[in-house]
């Protein structure tokens, strides 16, 4: 009996002592943390140009190799198309963890609450927001709320190629040029080189150009309550028009055919293959893309002035910025990317200004010092911008997009003179109205 108890008690102590022994192996290899084998996915979206497409890639490889229990799935494509499948995958409650946006587009995804307020994230520390100034984390407020980060500061921008001015001997653009300056410059262009002033006299299409226009002259593009047009004088519309139609009558930029025909990447835009001396449609964070593919420097200037503005109308705005879905199954992980990809010095060194000049400011300030040409040209731009700038934009209304559409079907008629700038006005106003 004796001998049966001690071999049972041995038994027992044996058995304990190994669940013990591996209980704390366990715990010494991480058995309270994720596993290598437990390995979470986080999805993120972006658009751009080659040029961006490479960078994030190596920062999201530079990203795992600091975390690899988390995968990184890169989901990139170029502007067109981009929102299409970012609305698809919207209303299938399917779009990724990270998704790459613009503010005039966030009210609608935050109306339909699709994008996780990072305000709570920010209080408890887990989203580190130090060093990122609070006019940075304004640009991604919406109705009060933190729905995404600003990337960097932008400004609507031109490019132009400076062998070819000097070629035709014509000054370049300048800080002060006026709208009719500016007409005048591409029309003299177009007479000494035989080749377009410009592709387009402004940002025609997705109304960047009238915005700023209309903003000289006091009104706004949206009413501040986001129900109505924010100008009631039509002729600003009529004006504007017609500026772009006296340029194509003159052979100074393309046509309507022509303008669609060579929509394409920026790349691929008619400055980088000296068919016209600039380009007038883009942003500041783009300068590195359209050199690459001009294979030289091309440089930035700013929207003209108006002749007879009564405020300043250009403006600063967040390059883009990264918003997170409401569904995602990983904020902790989500949230450590975005720590890494606005705080880590390497990271940034690697995004330069291609995502607008950073608003963190010790990445501010590194990459300023160790400064590529391209991010030394963007740097003194944005602060020339700066100081040419009026206020922020506001946040655009859920319906912004249609309401721009509508804009862009009667501008596609006005050019190809289907219609006159007059006939477009009412047009656009009643269509915009019914819309509204």
């Amino acid at each position: 009996m004796f001998n049966k108890k001690w071999l049972i008690l041995s038994f027992t102590l044996v058995l304990v002592c190994s669940l013990s022994v591996t209980s704390s192996a366990w715990w010494i290899f991480g058995g309270d943390d994720k596993s290598e084998d437990d390995q979470v996915t986080i999805r993120f979206a972006w658009w751009g140009s080659q040029s961006r497409h490479e960078r994030t890639l190596k920062v999201i490889e530079l990203f795992e190799k600091k975390y690899p229990n988390i995968k990184v799935q890169p989901e990139y494509t170029g502007w067109s198309g981009y929102w299409d499948k970012m609305n698809a995958q919207a209303a299938g409650k399917n779009l990724p963890d990270i998704i790459q946006h613009v503010r005039k587009y966030m009210s609608g995804y935050v109306k339909n609450d699709q994008l996780l307020d990072l305000t709570p994230y920010i209080k408890n520390g887990t989203l580190d927001t130090a060093n990122i100034g609070d006019a940075y984390l304004e640009m991604g407020k919406i109705y009060g709320k933190q729905m995404g980060m600003a990337t960097g500061v932008n400004a609507p921008a031109g490019y132009y190629d400076k062998e070819l001015f000097d070629k035709a001997g014509v000054a370049y653009p300048s800080t002060d040029d006026t709208w009719q300056d500016r007409a005048e410059m591409f029309k003299k262009i177009h007479d000494k080189l035989g080749i377009l002033g410009a592709s387009t006299p402004a940002a025609q299409q997705d109304c960047t150009g009238f915005t700023v226009y209309l903003r000289q002259h006091g009104a706004s593009f949206f009413a501040e309550d986001g129900k109505s047009l924010g100008y009631d004088d039509d002729q600003l519309f009529v004006d504007f028009m017609k500026m772009d139609l006296d340029l194509i009558n003159a052979g100074a930029v393309q046509n309507a055919s022509q303008r669609q025909e060579t929509a394409g990447a920026i790349e691929e835009d008619l400055v980088t293959k000296q068919k016209a001396a600039t380009a007038t449609n883009y942003w500041s964070n783009q300068l590195a893309a359209i050199s690459t593919g001009a294979g030289k420097t091309l440089y930035p200037f700013l929207y003209p002035r108006a002749k007879d503005q009564v405020q300043e109308g250009r403006y600063l705005n967040p390059a883009m910025l990264l918003t997170v879905s409401k569904n995602t199954e990983y904020p902790e992980e989500v949230m450590k990317f975005l720590n890494f990809w606005f705080h880590d010095i390497e990271a940034g060194k690697i995004l330069g200004t291609d995502r607008g000049t950073p608003v963190e400011s010790k990445v501010k300030a590194a990459i300023k010092a160790d400064a590529s040409e391209y991010d030394k040209i963007v740097f003194d731009f944005v602060d020339e911008a700066a100081a040419n700038a009026g206020s922020v934009l506001p946040a655009e209304p859920p319906i912004a997009q249609e309401v721009i559409r509508a804009y862009e079907e009667v501008y596609w008629k006005i050019i190809y003179k289907q219609i006159t700038p007059e006939q477009g006005a009412k047009e656009f106003r009643k269509n915009a109205s019914a819309i509204f």
